[in-house]
């Protein structure tokens, strides 16, 4: 069985999947997909260059060959009149934001999803808007990307992060990008700083939003209170968010975040907006705080409650939020899963 992964991701996501399915077959390879001027989409497989979808589907197309590919907008439903079994991975926005757009994507994903053999999602959110979309439940493997028990993290304190000891530390681990709203948390932290004024919030230096957000930061009155971290390797940047007092995210949608499960497996409280995907996970009161998505003024509040919470209660959210996380959501079993299902595949063949 050749055995082909096409994305056009670059992620801490797609290095587990690459990784997952290398182990999984010997005869694998991984495909990225780059898009040129006009959208137009470029791979090699096998060493030959691709310039368009449809010589590409025929590349992927030799007798028995079974392609993995995702996002479901981006590249799925370009390859799914390929002739090969074809299971589709979604990133929750594809589904959330994309399908939701209008009627044309409405009808272009109920084609997709209809056409694939299996869709992989990571959360129940997303697992009904398919099935509401033509998948039927035996054909979509729900498997959270949680913490991964092999990844390695070194340790390091604050000191070495070149974080003060003496500031309460709200870090803001997402990308500056428009999905995930930065504006609102800027917003949220001014008017928690009125309230609680040694916070830091460490934001990363990464995303399309980051001049503005730094402007919006000066003009909030807020440079005292911000300190902004270059990109890490995953590795590193654990290692750093288990020095936070806080880990807050803020996106208008989201599927299973790596990066909250992380925080919820490290110990590290979590203030999150109520997506549907979070939902599943940081419940509030139980094992983290939330707000409503876009509410500056509930955020503030939800950080605040996080940070000044005695020790004993904030012990006891995060020991709930570890359980949670460590008996549902790690990428040992999940893989495990997705592994079962891809052998199951190929042995039909």
């Amino acid at each position: 069985m050749a055995l082909y992964f096409v994305t056009d991701r670059a992620d801490a996501h797609v290095a587990r999947f690459d990784a997952l399915f290398r182990d999984l077959s010997s005869d694998y390879e991984f495909v990225p997909v780059t898009h040129a001027d006009a959208g137009i989409p470029r791979a090699t497989v096998s060493g030959a260059q691709y310039d368009s979808w449809d010589s590409l589907r025929g590349a992927l197309s030799p007798l028995g060959s079974v392609v993995v590919s995702g996002p479901l907008d981006s590249v799925s439903s370009h390859l799914g009149t390929g002739d090969f079994r074809h299971v589709g991975i979604s990133f929750a926005t594809d589904v959330m934001v994309t399908a939701a757009q209008n009627s044309d994507e409405l009808q272009r994903f109920r084609t997709l999803v209809s056409s694939l053999d299996a869709v992989v999602t990571d959360n129940y959110a997303t697992e009904n808007a398919l099935i509401a979309l033509g998948a039927t439940p035996e054909h979509i493997l729900r498997i959270p990307w949680g913490p991964d028990s092999s990844t390695k993290h070194s340790t390091t304190t604050r000191s070495q992060c070149g974080w003060p000891e003496d500031r309460k530390i709200v870090l803001y681990p997402r990308s500056l990008e428009p999905h995930y709203d930065p504006s609102v948390f800027v917003d949220g932290l001014a008017a928690l700083v009125a309230k609680v004024p040694n916070v830091l919030a460490v934001f990363v230096e990464s995303g399309s939003l980051e001049s503005q957000t730094r402007e919006a930061l000066d003009r909030q009155g807020l440079r005292g209170n911000a300190h902004f971290e270059p990109l890490r390797e995953p590795e590193v940047f654990r290692s750093m968010m288990g020095c936070a007092d806080v880990v807050v995210v803020t996106p208008r949608t989201d599927g299973t975040s790596v990066t909250v499960m992380d925080a919820m497996a490290l110990g590290v409280p979590v203030v999150s907006s109520l997506t549907a995907g979070s939902a599943e996970w940081v419940v509030e009161g139980i094992t983290g705080w939330t707000f409503p998505v876009g509410d500056s003024s509930a955020l503030a509040a939800a950080m605040e409650r996080a940070l000044m919470a005695d020790t004993a209660h904030r012990q006891m959210m995060t020991a709930h939020a570890q359980r949670l996380v460590a008996e549902k959501a790690g990428w040992d079993s999940s893989s495990s899963r997705l592994a079962t299902f891809l052998r199951s595949l190929k042995a039909e063949h």
